[in-house]
C-alpha cells in the first residue's frame, strides 16, 4: 500500500471517531474504511 492510501484510511478512521463523538450516523465511513482495508489486503497478497 502507498503512502497516499495509508493517510486516505488514517483520515476516515478520524472521521469516524469524530461522528461517533458527535452522535452521528457512522455506517457510510464504516463501510468505506472496510473497503480499502480490503483493497490493501487483496495487493498485499
Amino acid at each position: 500500500m502507498d503512502a497516499g492510501q495509508e493517510r486516505q484510511i488514517i483520515r476516515l478512521w478520524n472521521q469516524l471517531r469524530l461522528l461517533e463523538r458527535e452522535g452521528r450516523p457512522t455506517e457510510a465511513v464504516r463501510r468505506q474504511i472496510e473497503r480499502a482495508l480490503a483493497e490493501r489486503e487483496s495487493r498485499a497478497a
